[in-house]
């Protein structure tokens, strides 16, 4: 997985809470201490905020932005595309006069993604990524990947990058258009719906493709 940027002011809003809470948390385990009469070693008491703060920030970033309670705040505006999502592309190869069935699979945490794009001939998987919220035409999500061939791809076809653009719809649909640089120079048009959130981590998905593709 890797970074992804974003227009929601969120990430400057929620490090400040935690390490409220950080330091909020280490001041009462102190307190706590004292009237136990305990006494830590300078080593174990002293990075205590910082400990506290690595801790909540660790929780959040993998699973409390998920939840509804902190979404109804509005502390997380970002929305969570994890899952796996199955559609079709068009594209200028072949004068978009076909679909190809594609599977995307999709990972999230709060701060890092990774977009998994399969076809019957290749695979794509981005390396940087934009999730807008502010966009007047709704939710997108903008990345650029690296496409590489499958074994019973056509020799002409070769390792390339492009960039996607989709936008999400209310109805758990991400739509948008791609191209591809360079000497590939062809573009077209994506669309796939949900179908259901995955469990597995990114390393065991590339594992189970490249077992699949032998």
């Amino acid at each position: 997985m890797h970074g992804y940027s974003t227009d929601s002011g969120e990430r400057r809003i929620v490090p400040l809470l935690l390490a409220s809470v950080a330091i909020t948390l280490a001041w009462l385990s102190s307190k706590i201490l004292a009237v136990m009469h305990l006494s830590l070693p300078w080593w174990l008491d002293a990075p205590s905020t910082l400990g506290f703060y690595g801790a909540f920030y660790a929780l959040f970033d993998r699973n409390l932005w998920r939840n509804r309670l902190v979404r109804k705040l509005g502390l997380v505006r970002v929305p969570n595309l994890t899952g796996r999502w199955r559609g079709y592309l068009i594209s200028s190869f072949d004068g978009h006069v076909k679909r190809h069935d594609l599977m995307l699979n999709l990972f999230q945490s709060w701060t890092q993604i990774a977009v998994f794009l399969t076809t019957d001939t290749s695979m794509s998987r981005s390396c940087a990524a934009v999730i807008q919220v502010d966009d007047p035409d709704g939710l997108t999500l903008t990345y650029q990947y690296q496409n590489q061939p499958l074994a019973n791809a056509m020799r002409t076809m070769h390792m390339h990058y492009g960039t996607a653009m989709l936008r999400m719809s209310d109805d758990d649909t991400l739509t948008g258009d791609y191209y591809a640089g360079r000497d590939r120079r062809t573009f077209g048009r994506i669309s796939c719906r949900k179908e259901h959130s995955t469990a597995a981590s990114p390393a065991e998905f590339v594992l189970s493709l490249s077992a699949n593709s032998r």
